[in-house]
């Protein structure tokens, strides 16, 4: 349910509104929308590989295009949806904190 309008927020309200304006034109996902596909790729791979006959040999890149695909499918631009998806899970500012408590900054011996 929307919040009542403030008249306070109105001017911050009114730029939020004119940039999602521009990225549903330029189709364009919002970070929101990315984490959903993400999330719901890496669960079809997984249930793929959990409930295959064999084991389902999958790769991140596998995750990140069916992530890509499903936003294309929702109506997104393919190639923007690209760019938001690499800028969204490359460009954090806590990377280095994320690669150190899940192990991803230690190669595998």
């Amino acid at each position: 349910m929307p919040r009542p309008k403030n008249p306070i927020n109105e001017r911050n309200r009114l730029r939020t509104e004119r940039w999602r304006e521009r990225r549903r034109i330029a189709g364009r996902p919002e970070a929101s929308m990315i984490d959903r596909a993400v999330a719901a790729s890496v669960a079809a791979f997984l249930t793929a590989d959990l409930h295959g006959e064999e084991p389902y040999r999958f790769t991140l890149r596998d995750i990140v295009m069916g992530a890509q695909k499903l936003l294309v499918d929702q109506g997104f631009d393919k190639r923007e949806a690209n760019t938001e998806l690499m800028r969204r899970m490359t460009r954090r500012s806590d990377l280095a904190k994320v690669s150190e408590v899940t192990g991803a900054g230690h190669k595998p011996q």
